[in-house]
Parts: C-alpha cells; structure tokens; sequence
C-alpha cells in the first residue's frame, strides 16, 4: 500500500516527490534512534547469554587441557582422565543441541549433528579402552574402533562442504553418496585385521596390542583415503570461503591451525605433547571450531539475527507477551496502546482513518501489524460513486430494454397474425359468408348446420395458426400434435352426422412443414365435399424412413381435381383415397 501510494504521489511531481521521500528517511531514521533508545531488557540479555555461552564453552576447554595436565603429575590419574573426558563428552552434546537448533538447512544439521555423535562416540570408546577395558583383545577391538570416527568424520566433512552455502531445499547428488562405499570398505579392513593383519602387523609369540606392532600396506590405504577426505573438505572450504560476504577467512584460519597443528604434532616436540598430546580432543576440537566458524561467516545457514532483521523490515510490527507488553518491534511500526491491542485480538481495528491494525496469537504472545489502507478507501469510495452511477444508468437501461422487448414482442404478435391472416384469407371470407348466412337464415336445421360449418373453420383456423406458432420456435414436431388438429376438426364433421376415423402412430416425429401440408390438404377436401361426406378416415403409418398418409373420403362430390397433389388418387364406389408421403423427422 505504502509503494502504491509513493507512485501517485510522485507522478505529481517529481519535486514533490524527492522532499517527501527525504521527510521520510529523517522519520525513520528518528525513529530508530528511538527505539535503540528503548531497547527491551531481554534483546539485551539474550545477547548477554550468547557471550556467556561463549566464555563458558572456552572455561571448559581450559578446564579439560587443566585437567589432562595435573592428570598426568597426579596420582588420581584416573578421576582427572574421566573428568576430563565427561567435560569433552558434555561440550560436544551440547555442540550437537545447539547445531540442532541453530542450523537450518535440514541435510547439513543432519550432517554435523552426525559429526557430533562420532565425536562423542570417539571419546567414549577411548576412555572405556584406557580406563575400564580389562581384557586384551577388549581393548584392541576399542583401539579399532577409533577407525569408525577418523574415517567418517573426513567423510562427513566433504558432505558438509558440499552443502556449505547451498539453498535450505538442496538435495546432496547421488554421486556423492557413493563416497560412503570406499569409507565403509576400509573401516570394515580395520576391524578385521585380526583375521589377515593387513593393516596392523604383529610380531609372532607376543600379546597383539597397539604398544607393539607395524604398519601394513592397508594401514597406508586408510589413511590415504582419510588425507583425499581431508584435503577435499579443505578445499571446498577454501573455495566456499571466497563465496562469503561476512569475515570469509575465519574457515581458513581454522583449518591451517589443523594443519599447523598436524605437523607440530607429527615432529614429536615435547612442549606439544605437555599441552596438546591428546589428539583425538584437539582435532575435535578444531574440527568444532572450523565449523562455528563456516556458521558465522554465513556459509551454514542459521535461524539467529532475526531480530536485526525484524527490526529493519519495512511492515510495521510489533510482537508482544500475553500481557501485551512489547518485545520486539519495527522500525516503522507505531505505537499503539494496550486497549488498541486487546481490540484487535477480537477483530480488526481502524486508527487514523487508514490504518488498519492486525492482531493474531503466537506461541507466548501476540503479533500485530499495520497496513496502510488509505488507498484502499480511497478506491472503495470511487467504486461507491461509480456503483451509484452505473445503478442510475442501469435502470434507464433497464426501462429502455423492457420497453424495446414490448416493443419486439408486439411485432413479432403482429407478424404471426399477419402470416395466419394471409395463409388463413380463403378460410376467414368462407367464415364470414357463413356467418352472414346464419343471421338472416329461419329454419333451424339449415341454422344448425351453418353453425356446424363455422364451427370446422373455425376449428381449422385455430389450429392451423398453432401449427404456425410451433413452427416458429422448432422445425420438428411429434406426430401427436397433427392427430390433435385432425381430432379436433372431427369433432365438428361430427355435428353435420359425419362419421370420422383417425389411426395414427405414437411416438414418430414429422416436420412441422409437413403436418401443415397434410392438414391444409385435409381442410381443402372437406371444404369441397362438406356436404355431400358420409365418412372420412384418416390413416398415418410409419414405413421405414417415411410416414405415409392416406385419406379415404365417401362423397358424392368430385374430388377428382385433387389427385393432381397426392402421388396416388383413385375412387372406388363412391369412395376417395388419396396417398402421399412424408420423410420422418427423426426418432424421439
């Protein structure tokens, strides 16, 4: 909202424009002046505690390498060696919690995590074997064991490389699994060497031990494959490190400390053996170091500095207790009273005029957020104003639409009328005679039959113009609607003492083009043999893709001059047939 409404002031004028955006920077920058100001306790005391966990995680390491040295002038050996060892034991559980929590890539938590677990085992198996450990072969197997985390753990921090500055969401490749193969391959040598001695040699008649003993040409394939692993994760490092934008040498320094430290170590000087002899705890040591420090230079992603983030986000925000007291807030976020914020949780809240403020739970408080809705009222304002006009336009539409289709509709009445009226002319000036006929006629059986003769026009009139009307709205018509038309004009033949007869099909379809053809035909015979007719049967049967119809007529009068519109015409004592088909019109 706040970006929608800087671009319609802007394209008021660029001068406008450029002094209200400086106004805004000189408000926001006041206002975070402020609110470093106002600082919460708890953003202090939360760094406080990140330094105490520092300070406390350095006084364990002292208190440890305190311990290996008085260990070794001090005849309780033993209860500084195991103390020594708890305190490594602790610190790399507690590593692992912290990665658990801190990491957010889920491949790469999973990995140092993993890491954490070797390291813990490492010590673990190292102090059972020198402290607890009673047989010989015992201690041998725990002395193999070592192998377990000094293969897995170079193999592990390939994975980790590999995975350094990657997206959360990214999938390790499959050739890279495939590593675990050879790392497997010679833990599985070392752990069997009682069986071929290839890796340890032991001189015949003596107790097999790792005070007496040789290197085989397996021992040398373990640890070429641990240096490939090394060298590998150094440099991936190495390159990952050019990739940061935050402090990228610390990675660096850590791992040339490793190696300073290796050769240090490998020369045998003896101030080295006083203060860093135990090389399993300073390689995991350096190995947690490298680590933290790929976390702090941004090569592992965390899920810490929110607050900075939150602080500098553009959505005006606030997040606060149950009792509404305020502990983390934006930049532009503003204040807001705890009545407002209570008002909120129940619905959303109006202030100013267009500010809209949100409120929804959150695990130990409450969120809420501002949103500009000036905007938004300002269009829903323009919307109302055209809602009002578009009504007033609609229902003049409106009436004009309904008065058009009046309109239309009377046409359309006057049409068809006019069509019947054109079609029907012969049988309306028929019917008007007849009615001339009856007024001034006195006798009543010649009254009688008049009206019956009006009352067949009339019929035919009537539902011709029905069949006109179907017509127009469909070309097809059932059967059913013809029989009806002719039914009803029977009706009327039968008030002169016509007998009448009508067989028709159920359920064929005919074109409505036709059914007028065949009654108009029908009209046209009983108009010209209405008086002389004693019966009439009508006769509709399907055959094959056709109907056909067939008039039969007894009438003294000559219908010969309507064979000429039939296909097939004859009389036969005194009776008239006529025949003709139509095409049927399709199934139901």
């Amino acid at each position: 909202m706040n970006l929608k409404r800087w671009t319609i002031r802007f394209s008021k004028g660029s001068d406008m424009s450029a002094v209200m955006q400086k106004v805004r920077q000189k408000q926001q920058k006041q206002r975070k002046q402020t609110q470093r100001k106002q600082q919460p306790q708890e953003q202090i005391q939360q760094k406080k505690q990140r330094n105490w966990n520092q300070v406390i995680f350095a006084g364990l390491v002292i208190a440890a390498l305190l311990c290996r040295i008085v260990g070794k002038v001090s005849p309780r050996y033993l209860f500084w060696g195991i103390l020594r060892t708890l305190i490594y034991i602790g610190l790399y559980i507690g590593w692992g919690i912290s990665i658990h929590k801190r990491v957010v890539q889920k491949a790469a938590k999973n990995t140092l995590i993993f890491i954490s677990g070797l390291m813990i085992f490492w010590f673990v198996v190292r102090s059972i074997k020198y402290f607890f450990a009673m047989d010989v072969n015992v201690e041998r197997y725990l002395w193999y064991s070592y192998y377990l985390p000094m293969l897995f753990i170079p193999q592990a921090a390939v994975q980790t490389a590999v995975l350094l500055g990657q997206p959360e969401e990214y999938i390790l490749p499959k050739w890279l699994k495939f590593l675990y193969v050879p790392t497997t391959l010679c833990f599985l040598l070392v752990l069997s060497n009682d069986f071929h001695q290839c890796v340890f040699s032991f001189a015949a008649g003596e107790v097999w031990t790792d005070k007496g003993y040789s290197y085989a040409w397996g021992y040398y394939t373990v640890l070429l494959w641990e240096v490939v692993c090394a060298v590998a994760a150094f440099a991936l490092m190495v390159y990952k490190c050019r990739l940061s934008q935050r402090k990228k040498y610390l990675p660096v320094i850590g791992i040339g400390i490793s190696i300073l430290y290796a050769i240090i170590y490998a020369s045998g000087a003896e101030w080295m053996q006083v203060i860093g002899g135990d090389i399993t705890a300073a390689l995991c040591l350096l190995f947690v170091c490298i680590f933290e420090s790929c976390i702090y230079c941004g090569l592992i992603q965390t899920n810490t500095g929110y607050e900075e983030l939150f602080e500098v986000c553009t959505m005006g925000a606030q997040i606060t207790d149950r009792n509404y007291r305020v502990r983390y807030t934006s930049a532009n976020a503003m204040e807001l009273s705890k009545a407002v914020m209570r008002e909120a949780e129940k619905g959303e809240v109006v202030v100013d005029k267009k500010t809209l403020i949100q409120n929804r739970p959150i695990q130990g408080g409450h969120i809420l957020w501002q949103e500009d809705i000036e905007y938004i009222i300002m269009l829903l304002e323009r919307m109302e104003e055209n809602r009002k006009t578009i009504e007033e336009s609609n229902c003049l539409e409106q009436e004009n639409y309904q008065t058009k289709a009046k309109i239309n509709m009377l046409r359309e009445k006057n049409r068809l009328y006019d069509k019947l009226q054109t079609q029907t002319a012969g049988q309306i000036g028929l019917l008007n005679e007849l009615l001339s006929r009856y007024e001034v006629e006195e006798d009543l059986v010649k009254s009688r039959r008049l009206l019956a003769k009006i009352s067949v026009i009339g019929t035919y009139i009537k539902r011709y113009g029905n069949l006109i009307f179907i017509g127009e709205r469909a070309e097809i018509s059932d059967v059913a609607e013809l029989g009806a038309c002719l039914e009803e004009s029977f009706s009327s033949l039968k008030l002169m003492g016509i007998e009448c007869a009508l067989t028709a099909p159920a359920g064929e379809r005919i074109y409505v083009r036709d059914a007028v053809r065949i009654y108009s035909f029908f009209e046209s015979i009983v108009e010209a043999s209405v008086d002389s007719i004693q019966f009439m049967w009508v006769k509709i049967r399907p055959c094959g893709e056709e109907l056909i119809v067939c008039m039969e007529v007894e009438s003294e009068a000559n219908l010969s001059s309507f064979f000429d519109k039939t296909e097939k015409g004859e009389c036969e004592e005194g009776v008239w047939k006529f025949t003709f088909t139509v095409k049927k019109a399709g199934e139901k």
